[in-house]
This record gives C-alpha cells, sequence and structure tokens, in this order.
C-alpha cells in the first residue's frame, strides 16, 4: 500500500518517541519540527464518551484568541431602535434583513464569511423560513445556542472576546486549533490549559473510571504526539 504522507511527514515521525511528552516538551517539539511552516497547533482530545444522542459541550474564552478576523451578522428585524444603534458602530458586526441572508447565502459565488448570526427574541417567528437554509450550516439562531436573544449586545461583546463552543463527535472526540507557530510558547499552553479544563469539566457526575482516553497534540497536517492526561 502506497504511503500518502510527504516525506517530511515521514522523516518528522520517525523522530517522535513511543512516549506520552509533558506539554512544554511537546510544543517545543512542534516548534522544532513544522512540515507546514507557521501553520496550526490543534489538540485532539479521544474520551471514554460514544453517545450519538447525548453529545457534551460548553462554550469557553481562550486567553488568547485564535481566530483573528470574526464577523458576525445581526438580522434587522425585530431589533429595538437603540441597539440598532449601537450596533451600527462596532466594527465586527454587520446588519442585514432577512431577505438579505437568504441572499447572502444562497448566491454560490458569495463567500459566507460570517462565523455567528444573531437575532433578537421578537423575531424567533419571522426567522422560521429560514430554518431549512441555515440549519445544514448550523448558523440558524436558537434560544438554546443563545444566538435568539434579547441580550445581543452581551453576546456581541462575547463573540468580540473570542467565545466559542467545543462539543464531542459522535465517537466522542474533540478537535481544535490552540494557535499557529506565531504565538509564544507560553500563549498556547495557555489556552491548551484553559481547553483542558472546559473538556474535562463536561465529564457528568455519574461517570465513573476514565473520561479523557488520550490527547495528541500536532500541527495541522504533522503526526500527533501522545499527550500526558493532566
Amino acid at each position: 500500500m502506497k504511503n500518502s504522507h510527504s516525506r517530511r511527514y515521514r522523516e518528522i515521525k520517525e523522530k517522535i518517541s513511543n512516549k506520552h511528552y509533558n506539554l512544554s516538551e511537546a510544543i517545543e517539539f512542534l516548534r522544532a519540527n513544522n512540515p507546514e511552516k507557521l501553520k496550526n497547533i490543534k489538540v485532539s482530545f479521544s474520551l471514554h464518551w460514544v453517545n450519538q444522542k447525548n453529545i457534551l459541550k460548553t462554550k469557553l474564552i481562550l486567553p488568547h484568541k485564535v481566530e483573528k478576523e470574526r464577523k458576525v451578522a445581526i438580522i434587522k428585524e425585530g431589533l429595538p431602535e437603540d441597539i440598532l444603534e449601537k450596533c451600527q458602530k462596532i466594527k465586527e458586526v454587520e446588519l442585514l434583513t432577512i431577505p438579505e441572508v437568504r441572499q447572502r447565502v444562497e448566491k454560490k459565488k458569495s463567500h459566507w464569511d460570517f462565523t455567528k448570526i444573531l437575532v433578537h427574541s421578537a423575531s424567533e417567528e419571522t426567522i422560521k423560513p429560514l430554518q431549512k437554509l441555515l440549519g445544514p450550516k448550523s448558523l440558524y439562531p436558537t434560544k438554546k445556542n443563545s444566538s435568539l436573544t434579547e441580550n445581543i449586545l452581551e453576546e456581541i461583546e462575547k463573540f468580540q472576546k473570542g467565545e466559542i463552543e467545543i462539543k464531542t463527535d459522535k465517537a466522542g472526540n474533540i478537535q481544535m486549533v490552540i494557535g499557529d507557530s506565531n504565538f509564544s510558547s507560553e500563549q498556547l499552553e495557555e489556552n491548551y490549559k484553559i481547553l483542558y479544563s472546559s473538556i474535562t469539566s463536561l465529564r457528568p457526575s455519574s461517570w465513573k473510571g476514565d473520561f479523557v482516553k488520550n490527547i495528541t497534540l500536532s500541527t495541522t497536517m504533522g503526526p500527533g504526539l501522545k499527550m500526558f492526561k493532566t
């Protein structure tokens, strides 16, 4: 069977010891052996949680924002005048009508560059025609994900600080970028520790035994290093 990995990838993999790395040691290794040059550094958690009906999820704000360019779309319909005026002054915000949202999403040649859509609770019924369009993209505003809310400005503030949601997939895995090679080692370590703490806090109170199966740290396309579960 032909090896699909590059020669550089294979060379780096051969350098990885058959052991568990501590955090600072792993980051130092990735800096010295980066096959992509200045690409993202990601962490992959595999949990002893395989439940297709009940995913585990939480929200967190990393000390050092990973996504530098994030934009939020605010639907104008139902938005109180005072909130509308404040939103117009916020750089990361673009105000759109429901027809404009539909047009932007449906236009195949147009790149949808919004991370989130916020809607005032007063427009809960008004936005229902967008459900089939936005649902598959995980963009449909709901109370559950706090994107259908009366507290629009509060949600914008969280968004600006870099609030993100993490959740398990059907196999009980969570993958997330914690920075890139331009981040200092201290920044990467701080982001990792907050993420680790957030993931371990997902452990149900009734759970017995180990919760985290294994952890690997890697560059986006590079081989992974096994991490200590501490």
